[in-house]
C-alpha cells in the first residue's frame, strides 16, 4: 500500500516551519532588546548595509518580495527616519535607497544580535552539517526554478 501523504512530513513543511520560527526568533529578540525593528525591516537594512543606493526593485528581487510589501515597509523604515529615497537622476520615477545617519549607526547594533540568534539556531551543527544543508536547500531551490 502506498504511504499516504502527510504534510507534517513534506520537505516544504519543514522549510517553511523552521523559516517561521527564524522570523519569530529574530524578532522577539529585537523586541525584547528594545529594538522597535520587524524581521522584514531588519532584512532590508541588512541589504542596504551591504550596498546603498539601489532601487526598491532590486530589495524585492534579492529577498524575494513584492512590490506591495516592498514599499509597505520601506515606507515604514521611512517613518522610523532609518531610511530614505532620493529620485534618481535619469529617471524620476525610480527612487534609489540610502540609509541615515540612525539607520547606519544600527548595523553596528543589530548584526550581533542576528549572528547570536543564528548561532543559538545552529549550535549543535558542524560546519559541515551547515554547508550540507545550505547544498541541499539551494539544490532543492534549483530544481523548482
Amino acid at each position: 500500500m502506498k504511504e499516504q501523504y502527510s504534510i507534517e512530513k513534506s520537505i516544504g513543511f519543514f522549510i517553511y516551519r523552521t523559516a517561521l520560527a527564524m522570523k519569530s526568533a529574530l524578532q522577539r529578540t529585537l523586541k525584547d532588546k528594545g529594538f522597535n525593528i520587524t524581521a522584514e525591516q531588519w532584512a532590508i537594512l541588512r541589504v542596504l548595509w551591504e550596498e546603498e543606493g539601489i532601487s526598491q526593485k532590486e530589495i524585492g528581487d534579492r529577498l524575494f518580495k513584492d512590490k506591495p510589501n516592498v514599499t509597505r515597509i520601506v515606507d515604514a523604515l521611512e517613518r522610523k527616519r532609518l531610511i530614505f529615497r532620493q529620485a534618481v537622476h535619469n529617471d524620476r520615477r525610480k527612487y534609489a535607497l540610502y540609509l541615515t545617519k540612525e539607520g547606519k549607526k544600527l548595523q553596528a547594533e543589530l548584526l550581533p544580535i542576528a549572528q547570536q540568534m543564528i548561532e543559538k539556531a545552529t549550535n549543535s551543527l558542524t560546519k559541515s552539517d551547515l554547508e550540507t544543508l545550505q547544498n541541499l536547500l539551494n539544490i532543492i531551490y534549483g530544481n523548482l526554478s
